[in-house]
């Protein structure tokens, strides 16, 4: 998956879970005590979330922060609570955080030299 297409993926599952819960990017917003402002620039595919952020919107819409990352529409991933899963769970979350952050950093790197940034 590139890095547009999970910024793509990310942008529309953030819409998807909010609309579940019948919420406005407001309403979101005031759950993930955020602003309303970066909300629109993350389903607007705008800018990405940091880390706290993502938190922040997966633990809002009550779900977990890879599930943000997964496309819609695909079979849903259920994980049973044990301490091994747990583990699992969070070196997902490290690598796709990790992956993130390179794809920014490329993104960053190309706009400097482009003398855009």
């Amino acid at each position: 998956m590139t890095g547009n297409e999970l910024l793509e993926t990310l942008s529309t599952n953030i819409k998807i879970y909010r609309k579940e819960k019948s919420w406005t990017q407001e309403k979101l917003a005031e759950e993930a005590d955020m602003s309303v402002q970066a909300i629109n620039f993350f389903e607007g595919k705008r800018r990405w979330p940091g880390e706290d952020s993502l938190s922040k919107i997966a633990s809002a819409l009550d779900v977990e922060v890879y599930q943000l990352f997964i496309p819609h529409g695909k079979t849903p991933v259920v994980i049973e609570e044990t301490p091994e899963n747990e583990k699992i769970r969070m070196q997902i979350t490290e690598n796709v955080l990790e992956a993130i952050e390179h794809n920014l950093e490329k993104t960053l790197e190309k706009l400097r030299k482009e003398n855009l940034y």
